[in-house]
């Protein structure tokens, strides 16, 4: 490949997520990383002695320094929405880790943006990119009833809740599955720790226009880690064990009936190789931006996934103590974004 084709790219926040991204830019033929961004001066140490570029502490010394193309934003959630017009203003094509931002209208907004300077806008919904997800979306038809779970015992985000932070990667890929408006919704969600920023545990049933019923069961405070996900249909059932990794294993529960009209259920089996789902989704923001491919996921999609998401946390918000998740987090609030002059 020319290096001419490589394109220049930056990460915004240096914390475990943020140094993912770094490493795969680093693997990844047409990128060349270019820089971190992070406030913490010891995080951009480790950053610049890991990566080989240059840290800056905000995006105006990061701007004013070098040329970049490209950026991921993996920075707390209530940065995202300044971030992101602070990059998009300057030209730069933009992933931004999900949710993009708190609020739906905010998003609407950098959707739009987005659109009007012609630039890239994907969220970091790496769900989309794991093979046993597109197994699913290929081959589940119309199903009845689906049973999420995401449980982990620790909380790595902790401005926003459970439901922003967790809930919201099975909503985006029931969504996919289900192809029918919402027609009625139920959530509950408990805090444990006030300052993780919102709820700890959530759970929530959508019921959609068609009669399928979707069930969540999302924690960061659980004993133990699940993930997993049950499809229901007439005739068979998939059930996706996320918790295998770098595997997933799909089994598929089949019902059948014999030649004397007895049912019987036979069970298949899939362990399937997923080959670093975070790569595969950097390796399609860089296409895009390369070759104009098309979305994997459209920013229709990433609104509807946030609007579903934002709708649940409202609706529990009465019920437990008030959220950070619109508190300005006052490390990147005065020195990563640059201040904004109207």
């Amino acid at each position: 490949m020319n290096r001419r084709d490589r394109v220049p790219v930056a990460v915004i926040g240096a914390g475990v997520m943020g140094r993912h991204h770094a490493q795969n830019y680093l693997s990844l033929p047409n990128a060349k990383l270019v820089a971190i961004v992070d406030p913490d001066p010891t995080a951009r140490a480790r950053a610049e002695a890991s990566f080989g570029c240059p840290a800056y502490p905000d995006v105006a010394s990061l701007l004013a320094a070098t040329s970049i193309q490209a950026a991921s934003i993996v920075a707390p959630t209530t940065k995202h929405h300044a971030l992101a017009h602070e990059l998009m203003n300057a030209g730069v094509h933009l992933l931004v880790e999900k949710p993009v931002t708190v609020e739906v209208d905010a998003a609407r907004e950098l959707a739009a943006r987005s659109r009007e300077l012609g630039l890239v806008l994907q969220v970091g919904h790496i769900t989309r990119f794991f093979r046993a997800v597109r197994l699913l979306t290929e081959r589940v038809e119309a199903p009845y009833l689906i049973e999420a779970r995401r449980l982990t015992p620790h909380a790595r985000i902790t401005d926003v809740g459970v439901i922003l932070d967790l809930m919201i990667h099975d909503i985006d890929i029931v969504l996919s599955l289900v192809p029918s408006e919402i027609a009625e919704v139920s959530v509950s969600g408990h805090v444990v720790h006030p300052d993780h920023g919102g709820e700890d545990v959530a759970a929530a049933q959508l019921t959609f226009e068609n009669g399928c019923i979707a069930r969540f069961l999302a924690s960061r405070v659980s004993p133990d880690a699940e993930r997993s996900l049950v499809v229901a249909e007439q005739d068979r059932t998939f059930r996706v064990d996320f918790l295998r990794e770098p595997h997933t294993e799909v089994a598929v529960y089949q019902s059948h009936r014999d030649a004397q009209g007895d049912t019987h259920v036979r069970t298949d089996r899939h362990v399937v190789a997923e080959d670093n789902p975070l790569r595969e989704e950097l390796a399609h923001f860089l296409d895009r931006i390369l070759n104009g491919a098309p979305p994997i996921g459209t920013l229709d999609d990433d609104l509807r996934s946030l609007q579903v998401a934002s709708d649940l946390r409202r609706r529990i918000t009465p019920s437990v103590v008030p959220t950070r998740a619109d508190v300005e987090v006052g490390a990147w609030a005065e020195k990563v974004l640059t201040p904004q002059v109207d």
